[in-house]
């Protein structure tokens, strides 16, 4: 698994839903791509079909696939604070002319950082972000049909809608919705631009809310399973930073947004942002109503009650440093998990996966796109190698 940063902007001038469409009372349908609950949209520019990511966690669009003739400054900037707290100004662009489905885009804005594709390794190109929707336009993110639909009519999803799990939200620029924990509602950033993930929240915000309760911290304490202190990275638009963190694991028997309970749900609170990701979107399609600024969840199977399981193995990569002759990327692990059991430890070298060499990163990340890896070997900064079977 890879963190991804969550990142803050400030426009100090543009109003990120400064651009038209060609079209009015429509409603387009397009097939798209699912990757780890996230949807990827074929987009037309420049006469070239692009793979853009559908991101509600971001207010604007993005772009990662490098320099193209087509990309046009706007003259504006936006200050960005990464997770560090520390702030960047930096460039917006125009995608003078983009087509979605049937409908074009004039001026849609963008910002562009190919540092962010180190580790999404050509998954897509870049990203739609969630001004589209204030801009009045609703979606259903079919992700059992893989189909995107999108439109302007303001009653088009009334049927589907009607008692599903809903989750109001307040903000034009992001949707950030109430979740119910054991400890806390909480309000979290809904970002189908998180690959693959369920919750997360830092381990400050735990202390936060059980400050003065004793009973919450009870409560809290009763489903920790793992206190840990290990390096955590982060991957950003400004590239990867690492950092050694106290956090803790807890498994939480049900986690429920509206209608819908989740149960089983592991979460590690080793981050650094409030969100919930696209796993949600492997078991359940999701409406976005502009026009009652509402999400509507449809479960694939009909069913309200989900188990998840999400305990994983519990180790993630990073990136070796580049003159590091041992390896090209090194495993963190949690104590105490099945990795942990396993003999993994924290600083190991992934050698090969699946009888697979790892040069790198990305041949890491595009393997577990097509399979499931079941053997690793594994080489100690001593030198010694470890087979894993899993």
């Amino acid at each position: 698994m890879l963190v991804l940063t969550s990142l803050s902007a400030t426009a100090q001038v543009m109003d990120f839903t400064d651009f038209t469409l060609s079209r009015h009372d429509f409603v387009d349908t397009i097939k798209v791509e699912i990757v780890d609950g996230a949807v990827i949209v074929p987009v037309e520019i420049d006469g070239e079909l692009k793979r853009m990511m559908f991101d509600t966690g971001s207010e604007y669009g993005f772009w990662i696939a490098g320099d193209e003739a087509w990309m046009q400054p706007s003259g504006d900037n936006i200050t960005i604070t990464d997770s560090q707290n520390t702030k960047h100004k930096i460039p917006i662009f125009m995608v003078p002319s983009m087509t979605l489905g049937s409908t074009v885009i004039t001026g849609y804005p963008i910002i562009a950082q190919e540092e962010m594709n180190e580790i999404l390794c050509g998954k897509f190109d870049g990203g739609l972000g969630f001004n589209l929707v204030a801009k009045g336009l609703s979606f259903k993110l079919d992700t059992k049909d893989s189909l995107l639909i999108m439109t302007d009519r303001k009653r088009f999803f009334a049927k589907e809608e009607k008692g599903q799990p809903t989750l109001k939200y307040l903000e034009d620029d992001v949707p950030r919705v109430k979740v119910g924990f054991p400890f806390v509602r909480a309000k979290m950033l809904f970002d189908t631009g998180w690959l693959g993930g369920w919750f997360d929240f830092p381990e400050y915000w735990l202390k936060r809310w059980s400050k003065n309760d004793e009973k919450m911290q009870q409560t809290i304490d009763g489903l920790t399973v793992q206190r840990d202190t290990s390096v955590v990275a982060q991957y950003g638009f400004f590239g990867r930073s690492a950092d050694t963190i106290s956090y803790r694991t807890l498994r939480i028997p049900t986690v429920k947004l509206d209608g819908l309970t989740l149960k089983d749900v592991w979460l590690s609170t080793n981050s650094h942002s409030m969100k919930t990701g696209s796993a949600l979107l492997k078991h359940n399609s999701l409406i976005i109503n502009a026009h009652k600024k509402r999400l509507v969840l449809l479960p694939h199977d009909g069913n309200l009650e989900q188990v998840v399981k999400n305990e994983g193995n519990g180790v993630n990569f990073i990136a070796a440093s580049e003159n590091d002759s041992l390896g090209a990327i090194q495993a963190v692990v949690r104590n105490g998990s099945k990795a942990y059991r396993k003999g993994i430890r924290t600083g190991d070298y992934l050698v090969t996966a699946n009888g697979t060499p790892i040069d790198d990163l990305c041949t890491y990340v595009m393997l577990l796109d097509k399979e499931k890896v079941t053997s690793m070997v594994f080489r100690t900064p001593e030198g010694e190698t470890k087979e894993v079977e899993w």
